[in-house]
């Protein structure tokens, strides 16, 4: 019989007394290089290639920690030849309940062909954390398929139960966990939402359909009481502030798409989560005052007392959650991990990348700092 490393750590964990450091945050080291190799049979590799939805078995090695019979399909919306670099989604319990990585479900592993410089979804989520609003970890990898070297991928945390667990609590990661896909407003569109477990768990949509009532049909003198039964508006109106800050203008507020929203069973109240920034920081002058196109930050911009928060938090944001210093940290830790990575085709197509590229993003930081700066 074989075991896994997991398994044996949490063996000797309670058989000591001892607690071993949580090997999951091993996972999300951003201070090292990150091994991914993957093998599909051959029986398989079609279906990767020719089907967005359908998961087939892979054999997946992460730090030398071995997953067998794990679940891949690729990522996105659009098919890309394996010859080139897709982007992958990799269960880990596809096939088989008790599989996991250091109980982990699931990661994602993100080619980043927008984002040359790997870093866009790094930063967005370490200004997020520092606001407070739960957002997927990244890290770095050199990922191998079949032995054949894909070069640099994102690793991104999954927005799922282990998620919810982690900043929800066991008890209160169970609730209804919606995914934004483009371009539909919640709010005028109940059905264009994604609902984990629908199906399985006979999940209904009764929470968010009472918001996005609200959202439409409540008057401005009742809006701001009717919201905070619902929402949690101070962290919503901080995930808005975000994606301005940021210019995330393929976000929620600005495009409808690329947005977790969960159900707390905790408070009652749903809380927004980001997805997908790495499209963030293009713009460096990216208008604050950018009109949304969703229908909460719309109306939220039309009632003056919630105009007027939504700027505060604008300017209390700058001065916290957006960290030149620790940007600029971020950007110069990479450059250096990256470069640890061993030798491949690929692999030095995307260190050329990010070479050229990260300077534009250091110095795209500098200028939106300035720009976001508030005037005293």
């Amino acid at each position: 019989m074989r075991y896994r490393l997991s398994s044996i750590l949490l063996f000797l964990s309670a058989f000591t007394g001892c607690t071993a450091e949580d090997p999951v945050e091993a996972v999300f080291d951003p201070a090292k290089l990150h091994k991914v190799e993957i093998t599909v049979a051959s029986a398989y590799l079609d279906t990767l290639a020719s089907d967005l939805d359908e998961r087939v078995p892979c054999d997946i090695t992460y730090d030398g920690e071995l997953v067998a019979g794990s679940g891949i399909r690729q990522k996105g919306n659009t098919l890309v030849d394996l010859d080139d670099k897709p982007s992958f989604s990799v269960k880990f319990d596809a096939f088989d309940d008790q599989a996991k990585l250091y109980g982990l479900n699931k990661i994602l592993l993100n080619s980043s062909t927008q984002d040359p410089t790997f870093l866009r979804a790094r930063l967005g989520s370490d200004v997020h954390q520092r606001a407070g609003i739960p957002a997927a970890r990244v890290v770095h990898a050199q990922l191998t398929l079949n032995g054949v070297d894909k070069g640099i991928y994102v690793v991104v945390e999954a927005i799922d139960q282990d998620f919810l667990r982690r900043h929800f609590g066991e008890a209160f990661a169970d609730g209804n966990l919606y995914e934004g896909p483009c371009c539909g407003d919640f709010a005028t569109d109940i059905e264009h939402m994604e609902l984990e477990d629908e199906k399985k768990d006979g999940r209904t949509r009764d929470d968010l359909r009472a918001l996005a009532e609200i959202i439409q049909e409540t008057p401005d003198a009742e809006l701001i009481a009717a919201l905070e039964q619902h929402l949690d508006l101070d962290r919503f109106m901080k995930s808005y502030a975000l994606e301005a800050l940021l210019g995330h203008w393929d976000g929620f507020a600005f495009r409808a798409n690329n947005h977790y929203i969960y159900h707390d069973p905790g408070t009652g109240l749903f809380v927004f989560m980001p997805h997908g920034m790495d499209r963030i920081l293009e713009d460096p002058s990216f208008d604050l005052e950018t009109t949304p196109v969703t229908k909460l930050p719309l109306r939220i911009r039309a009632l003056p007392a919630l105009d007027i928060a939504f700027h505060t938090e604008l300017e209390a944001l700058a001065r916290t959650a957006w960290d030149e210093t620790s940007m600029q940290a971020v950007i110069n830790q990479a450059a250096s991990v990256l470069h640890t990575a061993g030798a491949g085709e690929q692999t030095s197509k995307d260190l050329a990348d990010f070479d050229e590229n990260v300077p534009d993003l250091r110095n795209i930081v500098t200028v939106r700092s300035d720009e976001i700066t508030p005037t005293p």
